[in-house]
């Protein structure tokens, strides 16, 4: 197959399209084939389309210029570790793709030197000596190559974990025979794996001092041969042990339990050596996992009600009674575990941006009603101040005039506050409606009640309501003056919420039309089949009849010739 392009679905995830010139489609078509690697995640073939960026990163191009129109000669796994070589040309004129699936990940393009070219992350061990940077060499030689478990391994990793003084043999096992999750395949989930052959010395000190005190059979055995704690507990139930068992001076296990788990560990191993040999193509199981419908989830399927909680090429002991599906094989189980889970993860944050933008019309159209609401009050009170000043004409122009008489003569402003103080004290009913004198504005506060309406007994007990007037003007016009005042208002109020209706429509106008643009991005679909005839010119008749003309003469000689029949 070659490779005839290279898209960029993100930063660290990359599609190659493969185009197998030997292989025809029903349609006549070279078979293609979608190859989706995420750096340090997973690498799978694809059935879905997703939609790619439409400029390609710097990275993409580097990618294009080397190994595009090249035949993809080789697919190998490097000795034990997870690291897939892709071969690219033969020769001098031989490029390699490097995809790591531990750590962080890196996808690393070579010559037929293994020289780097490029790649996504650049790091560096001066411990091991080991520099992944452009123009220096990748260290092929530094995988590890797959080693059967003995049973004089087995046995002395057991009994170095109930001596603490024997823990270097462990350590020896543990450097020759280091932990990956090689169970997984060469097309691995990340979140499970186990990031073996990168720890330090600290780190291994601190794992022995955790292993001395949780000696149990998964965890010891776990360490000791590199498969992780999921496997180990596998192996364990496959021996027909419990996986928490104590191991320690006073429990350690007898020769029929260690020869059973050899059993155990013989059987897997020779899964495994299938696998990696290329004998035998794994199974795909996708374990389910309960949840409620409404609870968030990236994989949630919403037609079962179930959420994908795990990928894996062998279904575990300890996972036999929970609910999954299996697929023919571990790569398509991944293509549709990860498709779920990215189209999900789309709708998610299309729902997410729809309830913010919900959330910001409500937000508008509360402060539009708030504002409406509070014109409305000062409309309502300017009415009612002009009403009261109506039902106590009388009183107000009494109080009116005795502060204009006081200032005619030449009283000052404190002494005319002490006069209203004293004459209330001495039950003036004129100083009494005086709440409070503001001079400096030729006004003041005046307490006045309905006097005129009927009012129960609880009305009689509400307390007056404080009225400005104005001392230039009659009772009157200061009530002439609050009716003008209310209409302002009222005018303020129609001006208010015709503009805030405007504004609301085209915010909202604005906010639809971003989504609904949002809705047609980064949407994935299953590939479509390609039917034959779509190659030609083409359309159905209004009476159902499949009408096809060539693009050139040289499709209309191939119409004839091969697709035509009696009747045609």
């Amino acid at each position: 197959m070659r490779c005839s392009n290279v898209y960029d679905l993100s930063p660290k995830t990359y599609i190659f399209k493969l185009m197998n010139s030997s292989g025809v489609t029903e349609s006549g078509e070279s078979e293609k084939v979608l190859l989706l690697m995420e750096s340090g995640v997973r690498l799978h073939t694809t059935a879905y389309v997703r939609d790619k960026s439409n400029t390609p990163s710097g990275f993409t191009l580097k990618l294009r210029k080397h190994i595009r129109t090249r035949r993809l000669e080789d697919v190998r796994q490097l000795g034990y570790d997870r690291i897939i070589l892709f071969q690219f040309g033969l020769g001098a004129n031989a490029h390699y793709l490097i995809l790591e699936l531990y750590a962080q990940g890196n996808i690393i393009l070579t010559d037929s030197e293994f020289t780097v070219l490029t790649l996504l992350r650049s790091h560096r061990d001066d411990d091991k000596g080991v520099a992944i940077m452009s123009r220096h060499r990748y260290p092929t030689e530094i995988c590890r190559h797959f080693e059967r478990t003995t049973i004089l391994k087995l046995q002395t990793a057991l009994t170095s974990s109930s001596d603490p003084d024997e823990n270097q043999a462990a350590k020896v096992i543990e450097a020759g025979n280091n932990s990956v999750d090689a169970p997984k395949g060469k097309e691995k989930d990340k979140k499970g794996s186990h990031k073996g052959g990168k720890t330090s010395e600290p780190n291994k000190s601190a794992s022995d001092n955790t292993r001395s005190k949780q000696a149990t059979l998964k965890n010891v055995l776990g360490e000791a041969l590199g498969y992780g704690p999921a496997l180990a507990e596998h192996i364990i139930l496959d021996a027909g042990l419990v996986s928490n068992t104590k191991v320690n001076k006073d429990n350690k296990l007898d020769d029929d339990k260690i020869q059973a788990l050899a059993q155990a560990v013989e059987k897997f191993e020779d899964w495994l050596q299938d696998v990696i040999s290329g004998d035998k193509v794994p199974e795909g199981y996708i374990l389910m996992q309960k949840k409620n419908p409404g609870k968030d989830g990236s994989n949630y399927d919403g037609t079962t009600g179930q959420m994908y909680d795990e990928c894996c090429p062998i279904l575990l002991n300890q996972f036999k009674s929970r609910e999954h599906v299996n697929f023919e094989t571990f790569d398509a189980a991944l293509d549709e575990f990860y498709s779920k889970i990215e189209s999900q993860r789309v709708e998610q944050q299309q729902k997410t941006k729809e309830s913010t933008a919900n959330q910001k019309l409500n937000k508008i159209r509360l402060d539009q009603e708030n504002r409406v609401h509070i014109l409305k009050k000062e409309v309502d009170n300017c009415v009612r101040m002009a009403e009261l000043i109506e039902y106590n004409l009388e009183d107000v122009d009494a109080a009116i005039l005795a502060v204009r008489v006081a200032l005619a003569k030449g009283m000052s402003w404190e002494d005319l506050a002490r006069m209203v103080k004293e004459e209330k004290k001495s039950g003036n009913p004129v100083a009494g409606l005086i709440d409070q004198l503001h001079l400096e504005r030729n006004c003041m506060t005046l307490l006045l009640s309905n006097n005129l309406d009927e009012m129960d007994d609880d009305e009689k007990t509400l307390p007056a309501d404080k009225v400005e007037v104005d001392l230039a003007l009659s009772a009157h016009a200061n009530a002439r003056r609050w009716y003008e005042m209310k209409k302002k208002q009222e005018s303020k109020q129609e001006k208010t919420i015709t503009a805030h209706e405007k504004a609301f429509k085209a915010a909202e106008r604005k906010t639809r039309l971003q989504l609904s643009q949002e809705k047609t991005v980064a949407t994935i679909s299953h590939m479509r089949k390609v039917h034959w005839f779509e190659k030609f010119n083409w359309f159905i008749s209004s009476e159902n009849y499949l009408v096809i003309s060539g693009r050139d003469a040289q499709q209309n000689e191939m119409i004839v010739k091969r697709y035509m029949s009696k009747g045609d």
